[in-house]
């Protein structure tokens, strides 16, 4: 069977044998088939699985897309010596020695989506891109704060301003020495997400640098106060439900 060969900065993390009477669902989230740790990558972000006799890969309409070779997909088979790109991951897909390799004059070309000319298959992508449509309809984004070190759990900021320090009535308390009764406060003006350093002899970083005034926060900051460290990024939601996605 093929494999895939799961990378980061050209470090092999996993290598992960394919079945053909298994999909395979790949994602941040928990309950997915391979889990990887990257903020830019979706809940549920893509979907591999086997259609006669081609290993097929669809875009579960992900945040940041799904590239392969460097091209944005929908959904396309598998070759040879393929490389997924997804955040700051790359799958590469590899027959193993001895197996058949499925030839690649039968692939069809199209430039943002490659499918065998087959009804079945047609029928199966356009009923999964109507049902992520209907999806998205229902989706909306927000700006979250995840723990990266001083507790766990994340908090989706929605209602302003959001507050972060000692005293018992912030948004996120925080412990650790010269941290202010609210150490920090962020605000949404517009479409930007703004911190403003308050209280305390320990002032807050922003990617290890102090923040003396206001900075505009940026997807993927590292946010540091007292002993407490977040990232900040976005997220998709359920807008009836807060789930995420």
């Amino acid at each position: 069977m093929p494999v895939l060969i799961l990378k980061s900065k050209n470090t092999v993390i996993e290598r992960i044998s394919l079945d053909r009477d298994k999909s395979l669902n790949i994602g941040v989230l928990a309950d997915n088939d391979l889990v990887i740790d990257d903020p830019a990558i979706s809940g549920h972000h893509a979907e591999i699985e086997a259609e006669g006799d081609y290993f097929y890969i669809t875009d579960r309409q992900s945040r940041n897309g799904t590239f392969i070779n460097d091209e944005l997909i929908i959904s396309r088979p598998l070759k040879q010596g393929d490389v997924i790109s997804m955040g700051e991951h790359i799958l590469e897909f590899f027959y193993e020695e001895g197996e058949t390799v499925p030839s690649d004059a039968k692939m069809l070309n199209v430039r943002m989506t490659m499918a065998l000319d087959t009804e079945q298959h047609r029928s199966k992508l356009a009923h999964s891109v109507s049902r992520l449509a209907d999806e998205s309809n229902r989706k909306k984004t927000i700006a979250v704060l995840s723990y990266m070190d001083g507790s766990n759990g994340s908090l989706p900021l929605e209602t302003f301003p959001v507050k972060l320090g000692k005293a018992a009535d912030n948004d996120i308390q925080i412990k650790g020495f010269g941290v202010g009764k609210t150490a920090a406060i962020i605000n949404r003006k517009n479409d930007e997400y703004r911190l403003t350093a308050a209280e305390g002899l320990s002032k807050p970083k922003v990617n290890y640098q102090t923040v003396k005034n206001e900075i505009a926060l940026q997807e993927f900051d590292v946010i540091e106060i007292g002993s407490s460290q977040f990232q900040f990024h976005f997220q998709s939601v359920y807008a009836d439900d807060g789930h995420s996605e």
